[in-house]
């Protein structure tokens, strides 16, 4: 398989072009999507025109730089212009074609990127297994009778069958590093705030983070820089440690020993982690009523099975709930900042289970279960690079490494120093 790094050298030394990377890619698409459903929409002429274009551009000696003629998808919640943004809702609620690009679409096609089509996604990015009710299920490239994660499913099962270079992803309680770790892919949720979500659906706005999803970490941080301009710095020797408790407890014991190889295990005083879990989901679920409040009432019966009930449970939150929520969000915010300063980053698992089979547990079982070891690091805002860091089952599974605020850089350096 290629990556982005390796197909922009061979773009610059002519061994290939744009046009034939890109058809390549289309006819994998055609071959493969039918059996994986990873993407919604196909753009074949677009791309087809955009590959044109970049290839002139490239022999010009117009060079946009690392993203220019690489073949990305985009998940079904950023705006494309022209393109109608489904969410992965039902088909009442679907918008016209959007009328502008996303500010991070626009940013990728200034770069020179080629939109290969709309990836998959669980409906309304609310929930983990992209078993999506109105769009059939999408399935794992390593076995497809699993499921490949959620929300940004689409985009990980893409990335694992090789159907695109890179993609785009959302996380707000884990939705980029789950699928990349069930799919055994890169993933990066971004500090909160660091890279645009206008034009984005939102599912909580308080909390929604836009991030790359590739094959490499080289490529994600390319990719990242195209998204919001975000360059990785010379940083101090990073010290990773594996924090004993809550992390690596109700964790498959294969995944604890594959993560206990990556540092030394160290008490680390996160304090109660489970209530950071639980703030999270309060917050997450409140914020996501609201945005979705009426649609709710006028076609209740338009919500799948899988996030009509998580709806009902917020829908029932109180104002006293949420303020208390909020509390917690700062209290763990001001912890993870003590313990992490400026050069220590935590690696934890990414789930404490590989992909389970389609349709097991759906709904709040499922994303309680995978989402035990992601939603706090959004509660707090600060940065995660997720990695593949082995196979279970024959199913690949996933390892966080976590630093404070602003420490993207970090979190290159200490994926360096592990060897990926």
């Amino acid at each position: 398989m290629l990556s982005i790094a390796e197909a922009g050298r061979k773009f610059r030394s002519r061994e290939l072009s744009p046009e034939t990377l890109v058809e390549m890619y289309l006819d994998r698409i055609k071959r493969d999507n039918p059996k994986l459903n990873a993407y919604y929409e196909v753009f074949w002429d677009e791309a087809r025109q955009a590959a044109a274009q970049a290839a002139k551009e490239l022999r010009s000696g117009l060079d946009r730089g690392p993203l220019h003629g690489i073949p990305i998808g985009v998940k079904d919640l950023f705006d494309v212009k022209g393109y109608r943004t489904t969410a992965g809702a039902h088909p009442g609620f679907h918008p016209p074609a959007a009328p502008e690009d996303a500010e991070v679409i626009a940013r990728l096609r200034a770069a020179g990127a080629i939109l290969l089509g709309k990836t998959a996604l669980h409906e309304w990015a609310f929930g983990v297994s992209t078993n999506n009710a109105h769009f059939g299920p999408t399935r794992n490239p390593h076995d497809p009778t699993r499921m490949v994660g959620g929300s940004s499913g689409g985009s990980g099962a893409a990335l694992a069958a090789d159907l695109c270079l890179g993609a785009l992803g959302t996380d707000t309680g884990g939705s980029i590093r789950i699928p990349s770790s069930l799919c055994g892919t890169v993933g990066i949720k971004p500090t909160l705030g660091r890279v645009s979500t206008q034009g984005v659906t939102p599912l909580s706005r308080s909390l929604d983070t836009m991030g790359p999803m590739t094959r490499s970490v080289e490529d994600a941080f390319l990719l990242l820089e195209a998204m919001c301009g975000f360059r990785p710095e010379p940083t101090p020797t990073p010290h990773i440690v594996v924090p004993e408790g809550y992390f690596l407890e109700d964790c498959d014991p294969r995944i604890v020993a594959l993560v206990s190889r990556v540092g030394a295990i160290e008490k680390v005083d996160l304090g109660d982690v489970k209530a950071v879990w639980e703030a999270n989901g309060t917050i997450l679920i409140s914020d996501a009523c609201s945005v979705h409040e009426e649609r709710l009432r006028e076609h209740p019966e338009w919500f799948g099975e899988s996030v009509g009930p998580r709806f009902k449970t917020g829908m029932g939150y109180r104002g006293v709930d949420y303020a208390r929520a909020r509390e917690v969000q700062r209290q763990w915010t001001a912890r993870l900042d003590r313990v992490l300063g400026k050069d220590t980053v935590l690696a934890v698992p990414s789930t404490p289970a590989p992909a389970t089979v389609i349709g097991d547990r759906e709904g709040p079982p499922l994303s309680r279960l995978m989402t035990r070891f992601t939603s706090p690091f959004n509660l707090a805002g600060v940065p995660v690079l997720c990695l593949p860091i082995g196979m279970v089952d024959g199913l690949p599974v996933g390892l966080q490494l976590v630093a404070g605020a602003g420490q993207e850089s970090l979190l290159k350096t200490a994926a360096t120093m592990l060897g990926s």
